[in-house]
């Protein structure tokens, strides 16, 4: 099934049409593989509906006059049967700004509850023997996420992948692992099987942390997302089609990708900055850890590019910074939710036709303000295009999007934007956005 795309009229911001968020091998009559685990619902064990998403580095609001690959789809990556397929998350990517993603310094320690349990970080050693090592110190640390609960097809099970994050028991996994999952349960590198339980998700960001009642596990290592660079080694740990354990191996292949996603009810929204890499993941890798080359965490598996009709790997995935994947790990075992700043406007980038028509070459075009936000007290409308927030240029609506998730909700920002070829500044303090949005 390839891309769908729609041609937006004269002077409007092109949107892309995400895809449908079924996949054939969600189908109950879908070739599957059993799963090493408990019985289970056999025509529910399989890989869960994922979203479909049209490639290329574009925002929700991508410009008309940018190229786009065609007949190519991206997959979340969770190997589930027929559970919700709430996946990704909620909410438009321009109406709510996203988490903020903090700099976190070199080899960030998880803070327990009792003395931690690290696996050892690696110096040296090269080629097959230092993947060797590296799966050697990370494999410990990754777990089997099973579930079960309701989905498009009714009751299913399967499995997605997670780190052992700290050693008290809490473990980060995708959002989409346990997204409409009744029951959790872990499986230890160990093989032994614990029940689990959901401390907190952030759907926004695809992220979850469950927790299982066990303390002395051996916690993941984590590095700086920040410092990577193209090339380096990447490898992937994790439970593809429920083979637990599996490592796989690759490179960085790009940094810093914006995927536009679908979400529930096809809710279009973007993962942003993710790591883009060719190390082999497939579905059952979600929630699983990329490393780097001295065996720390740098990023969680979550997507996938493809191009046939089943969601497998194609040679590119994407996974979710360390640095974001930390931060929001360490509020939700704080909070149990993420606090998510809002601005209020939805748009896109600039067409050809929309530069022209407003005499502006770059920004974030505001299609729309939303009533009672901060964007709508601040005196923004629609066709107004926004340049700068404090004094970092705006060139796109991802250029927006990334701005304000880097703050915090009640931080004041001055909003500098152009309309009727003329510029103007509002100061706005950034809200709490909606929790059920």
């Amino acid at each position: 099934m390839g891309v769908t795309l729609e041609t937006a009229p004269a002077g409007t911001a092109r949107t892309e049409d995400p895809l449908d968020m079924t996949d054939d091998l969600a189908r109950p009559d879908a070739p599957t593989l059993r799963l090493p685990a408990p019985p289970r619902p056999a025509e529910r064990s399989g890989p869960v509906p994922y979203p479909r998403i049209p490639s290329g580095p574009t925002g929700s609001g991508a410009a008309g006059r940018r190229r786009r690959s065609r007949g190519v789809r991206v997959t979340v990556v969770a190997l589930m049967a027929a559970l919700a397929g709430a996946l990704i998350g909620s909410g438009t990517m321009v109406a709510y700004m996203d988490r903020r993603s903090p700099d976190v310094p070199p080899a960030v320690q998880p803070v327990g509850d009792g003395g931690e349990v690290f696996a050892p970080a690696l110096e040296t050693t090269d080629g097959v023997d230092r993947v060797a090592a590296i799966a050697a110190a990370v494999v410990p640390t990754v777990v089997q996420v099973d579930v079960e609960g309701n989905g498009p097809f009714g009751p299913g099970a399967g499995n997605g992948s997670g780190v052992i994050y700290r050693s008290d028991g809490h473990i980060i996994t995708n959002n989409h692992v346990v997204e409409g999952a009744e029951s959790v349960e872990v499986v230890l590198a160990d093989g032994s099987r614990l029940d689990a339980e959901v401390v907190g998700t952030d759907p926004a960001n695809d992220l979850a942390v469950v927790r299982v009642d066990r303390t002395g596990l051996p916690a993941i290592q984590v590095g700086d997302s920040s410092a990577l660079a193209i090339g380096e080694l990447a490898v992937a740990v994790g439970s593809p089609f429920g083979l637990e354990g599996t490592v796989t191996s690759g490179v960085v292949s790009a940094l810093n990708r914006d995927i536009p996603v679908s979400g529930p009810g096809r809710a279009p929204m973007t993962m942003f900055n993710v790591i883009q890499t060719d190390a082999p993941i497939n579905p059952g890798n979600s929630g699983g850890p990329l490393v780097g080359g001295d065996a720390r965490l740098i990023g969680i598996n979550s997507a996938i590019l493809t191009t046939g009709g089943a969601p497998a790997n194609a040679g590119v995935g994407f996974a979710i910074p360390s640095n974001t994947a930390v931060a929001i790990a360490d509020e939700l075992i704080a909070e149990g939710f993420v606090r998510h700043p809002l601005l209020g406007v939805q748009g896109g980038d600039l067409s050809d036709q929309l530069a022209e028509r407003l005499g502006v070459e770059e920004g974030a075009y505001v299609e729309l303000v939303q009533p009672d936000t901060p964007a709508a007290e601040g005196g923004l409308q629609p066709d107004d295009v926004i340049v700068r927030i404090d004094d970092v240029a705006i060139d796109s609506m991802s250029d927006l999007v990334l701005e304000v998730r880097n703050r915090s909700v009640g931080d004041q920002i001055t909003v500098t934007y152009i309309r009727d070829g003329e510029e103007h500044t509002a100061e706005v303090v950034l809200v709490e956005r909606p929790r059920d949005q």
